[in-house]
């Protein structure tokens, strides 16, 4: 059942007050297929092709994030949490600016059934579009929101999983993940606000996280089996013990998951202020590694 809006709207002012301010920063990162290997995550095939198939997800999955919210938009009283979504908006749509110029690159990496696939996920999306209604739509998002605030606070979190990055990339992905925390509850905020209840954010999860899987494991073997690596399994036991065994950064990732399905929670139940003002000093402070690749960044007025 979901909650009401008038008592839904009173939670997302209070959480909305605790929301920093979202930059949207306007960089450009340059992916040259001759300066970045095809295997740039830790010199392994399956991993560097898994993250591929993620990476091609990001453009047209975020538009539907993007439109999700701003359906529903419409809900939202508080002056925070308005200038949250429209910080949210600016960064959503820089990731998927980056994000395709990164999967443009896959070509150049023998990848060439990419734009294919990415039209398959265009045509996944409008007939969720079709289907759902739109606090369901808003709901998706919200889970895809915590896969990736959840992969994105590891990633800056533990040095070994950005060291094991080629640094021709390692930017994109890191500059990615910071925004991904800096907006990770802005989406649950909206829903909220728009009188988004547990069953359903329950139930969308749950239907959210096997489609997600199911359709990054088709765009995973289709880019394995152009790498001619579908039908040699054995050549995948390093990449799965690395996601699902030691390190298991996949593994490491459940309880958080889990923590989802809480009646009571919010993405800020992990408090990630520190670690976020460290990654943005480190990145974008006067001496930052990422200043070269910075071409603008505003905050809202009403958070500044």
């Amino acid at each position: 059942m979901d909650a009401s809006p008038t008592a839904t709207a009173t939670v997302a002012t209070a959480t909305a007050a605790a929301s920093a301010a979202i930059p949207r920063r306007q960089v450009d990162f340059a992916f040259d297929p001759a300066q970045v290997p095809a295997d740039w995550y830790r010199d392994d095939a399956f991993l560097s092709t898994f993250l591929d198939a993620l990476s091609l997800l990001f453009p047209e999955g975020e538009r539907f994030f993007v439109e999700s919210v701003k359906k529903l938009r419409h809900h939202v009283a508080d002056p925070g949490l308005a200038a949250a979504v429209t910080g949210f908006i600016g960064q959503e749509a820089m990731h998927g600016k980056e994000h395709r110029a990164f999967n443009q690159m896959l070509a150049g990496h023998g990848l060439t059934t990419a734009p294919r696939l990415e039209r398959q996920l265009e045509g996944l999306l409008r007939l969720v579009r079709r289907a759902l209604p739109a606090r369901s739509q808003l709901a998706a998002t919200c889970a895809l929101e915590h896969f990736t605030a959840m992969m994105a606070e590891a990633a800056l979190r533990h040095a070994g999983m950005r060291d094991a990055m080629h640094p021709t990339v390692r930017p994109l992905w890191v500059w990615h993940a910071l925004a991904e925390n800096e907006h990770k509850a802005v989406a649950f905020d909206v829903y909220r606000a728009a009188g988004g209840g547990y069953a359903r954010r329950a139930g969308i999860m749950v239907l959210t996280t096997l489609v997600f899987f199911a359709f990054t494991a088709w765009v995973h073997g289709h880019f394995l089996a152009e790498r001619r690596l579908l039908r040699r399994p054995w050549r995948w036991a390093r990449g799965l013990a690395h996601m699902w065994l030691y390190p298991g950064w996949f593994t490491r990732l459940v309880p958080a998951y889990l923590a989802y399905f809480r009646p009571g929670f919010h993405p800020d139940d992990r408090d990630t202020s520190a670690l976020l003002a460290a990654w943005r000093e480190r990145l974008f402070g006067e001496h930052g590694e990422l200043r070269d690749n910075l071409r603008g960044a505003w905050v809202t007025p009403e958070v500044a």
